[in-house]
């Protein structure tokens, strides 16, 4: 009897090829998704930083009537050329202990220098509810004078500062019209253009400039990192914890909303695609896009500016 022998037949090169096609397609369709969707979780957590910053602050204030200071100084003139005297700390530091962060509040000794070996502890504590995960770098931040002197080289990071107004940081550091400055004690009381509509703190990435929840080291700066900006601009230390909106009077009128290509140092940016969060007064956080108005921005930034700024506005 005669047998028939089987032969398998496998793929031809054209059927192989358009099986790689198909899921080539299909890998160059999804990953965007996956994209988006880790972009979404890390923008979530973010928003939930913020959220228990909020409430940090308020429970601050609930026991002391007032906002912590943006930062804390022994400098007594209100001249932006006078020298900071320190200690330096920060709002960041001021309300660790209603962030849960009692024992670490506990290590601050606020007589002392940010940068005395005394507070080496809490200067060099990293705090996840201080980071945005969307933000890039790693690693402690290092502090130089304008001289090029190391002053500081293992200070950690931030990505949340605190809004001191429209004016620059560095020209008004001890009477801006936000909520924060050098040794302020702005009370609800005092934001008469409504809690809902007057920014408290909003994010910086790393890729733009450092910044930090600790404090204000004196005679240090921070500069513009050059990815960002070929030719760095560099302000004072005291940018490191505080942003501005603009305009400010004199030279510098622009007015800098988030996520600007030509932001400095004492700004607001993220990496979130097309705007940044910001923590609001009321302990309400909000994304506030890129393409705001300038001027509507500007106005957020203000306690008692008497500007009238609508929800559906920003």
């Amino acid at each position: 009897m005669l047998t028939r022998k089987r032969t398998s037949r496998g793929f031809t090169l054209i059927e192989l090829l358009v099986v790689i096609a198909i899921i080539a397609v299909l890998i160059a369709l999804l990953l965007p998704a996956v994209q988006a969707a880790r972009e979404a979780a890390r923008r979530a957590q973010c928003t939930n930083n913020l959220k228990q910053i909020g409430l940090a602050m308020h429970n601050y204030h609930g026991a002391f009537e007032v906002f912590p200071p943006g930062y804390i100084s022994l400098v007594q003139s209100t001249s932006a050329t006078a020298p900071e005297f320190g200690p330096g700390w920060g709002w960041g530091t001021m309300v660790l202990n209603q962030l849960e962060q009692a024992s670490l509040y506990n290590a601050a000794n606020f007589s002392l220098a940010i940068t005395d070996p005394g507070s080496s502890t809490v200067r060099t504590a990293v705090l996840s509810a201080y980071l945005c995960p969307s933000s890039v770098g790693s690693g402690p931040l290092v502090i130089n004078s304008t001289a090029g002197a190391v002053l500081a080289s293992d200070l950690s990071p931030g990505q949340y500062i605190g809004c001191a107004g429209q004016f620059e940081i560095a020209d008004s550091p001890a009477d801006n019209n936000g909520l924060f400055y050098r040794n302020s004690r702005i009370g609800l009381r005092d934001i008469r253009d409504g809690s809902s509509t007057t920014l408290m703190a909003g994010e910086r990435s790393r890729n733009v400039a450092d910044a930090t929840w600790v404090g204000v080291i004196p005679s240090g700066q921070i500069c513009t990192k050059p990815a960002f900006k070929p030719t760095p601009e560099c302000d004072p230390s005291n940018a490191m914890v505080l942003g501005h909106t603009g305009p400010s009077p004199g030279a510098n009128v622009n007015i800098d909303t988030p996520n600007n290509k030509a932001a400095g140092a004492d700004d607001f940016w993220s990496l979130h695609p097309g705007g940044c969060n910001f923590l609001f007064c009321d302990g309400s956080v909000r994304f506030i896009k890129a393409s705001v108005n300038a001027s509507v921005f500007s106005y957020l930034s203000t306690r008692a500016g008497g500007e009238v700024v609508s929800s559906d506005q920003f």
